[in-house]
């Protein structure tokens, strides 16, 4: 397919966990925070008194890392550390790996929404057994981050497994990108090996994140922010034809309600959906702008009754 990307196929030094043993590092909890320790659970040594400052700095940022991760699981600071980047924070890092987990080995893998890669780097490097690799994003942009991502951690595994000594142990990982919207899992798998749809093997994993992610939200030409003016586009493939725009402006007032009511979940749906049809006579509604001004005047007047974060991401 002409949409697909084949990474490449490269030798790895595959060294399987025991099982029932944490991929994370592990960590000591103290009253307060989590500090790394040694596998031993012997704490680090305390830091002098003139590294209180860069200890505190340190743990602040780890705790704004921790609310981003939207976990309830420990935090592991050095996991994230490794698999978080600038454009993206994986969510449920740990959940995600848990529920992974071996003895079951992973042989094959599927990430449906790839994204920055967060969580497919993290499942590759606690599943060294794994042989294949597909990662699908409908967001072309946001698959070409993920796929640097990839590309840059498998050139890195290749390098270190050429220093290996051991060839019994090495294995193939083939890894494929797709540019496709998730529902089409099946023409992806199709195209890569026809026995995963017709034959008996399948897949061993497949994980979907669903939602938006800061790749989309942080972008206001994306549209999906109400904290940036930009255009009402929200379309998360740049190549689709629908914009919320045209819904907002030309899309029949009963199905703008239900679209508020069942996806939105706004419990003031038909004011706001009067509201929208009514802005409709004096030139509509053309940017995320135009949409925020029309919400926050109904709270205004209906004393908050609306919540805006219903209407737009």
């Amino acid at each position: 397919m002409a949409a697909a990307r084949r990474l490449f196929s490269f030798h790895l030094q595959a060294r399987p966990l025991a099982a029932g043993v944490a991929v994370a590092t592990p960590h000591c909890h103290g009253k307060h925070d989590a500090v790394s320790c040694k596998a031993t659970g012997k704490t680090k040594p305390k830091a002098k008194a003139g590294k209180g400052g860069e200890r505190q700095h340190r743990r602040a940022l780890e705790e704004h890392l921790k609310r981003r991760t939207r976990s309830a699981a420990a935090f592991d600071a050095d996991l994230y550390g490794r698999r978080a980047h600038e454009h993206h924070i994986p969510v449920l890092l740990g959940e995600v790996l848990a529920a992974f987990r071996r003895p079951r080995p992973l042989r094959s893998f599927v990430d449906c929404t790839l994204g920055a890669a967060g969580h497919s780097l993290a499942m590759m490097e606690a599943h060294p057994e794994l042989e294949l690799y597909i990662g699908m994003d409908v967001d072309p942009s946001a698959l070409g981050i993920g796929h640097g991502h990839i590309e840059a951690f498998l050139a890195g595994r290749e390098r270190e497994a050429n220093g290996g000594e051991d060839d019994a142990l090495l294995g193939t990982l083939r890894a494929y990108t797709h540019v496709k919207n998730f529902k089409y899992i099946k023409q992806v798998l199709s195209s890569v090996d026809e026995s995963l749809v017709v034959g008996s093997s399948g897949v061993d994993g497949i994980l979907i994140d669903l939602g938006m992610s800061s790749m989309q939200v942080n972008k206001s030409n994306r549209g999906f922010s109400v904290l940036q003016d930009g255009p009402l586009d929200m379309r998360m493939d740049p190549k689709a034809t629908l914009r919320a725009e045209d819904i907002l402006n030309s899309w029949p007032e009963l199905e703008l309600g239900r679209i508020l009511r069942e996806y939105g979940e706004e419990s003031n749906w038909q004011s706001v959906q009067k509201q929208i049809v009514k802005a409709r006579s004096v030139g509509g509604l053309h940017s995320t702008g135009d949409l925020v001004k029309l919400i926050q005047r109904m709270c205004t007047i209906s004393s908050g009754m609306c919540d805006l974060s219903t209407v737009l991401p």
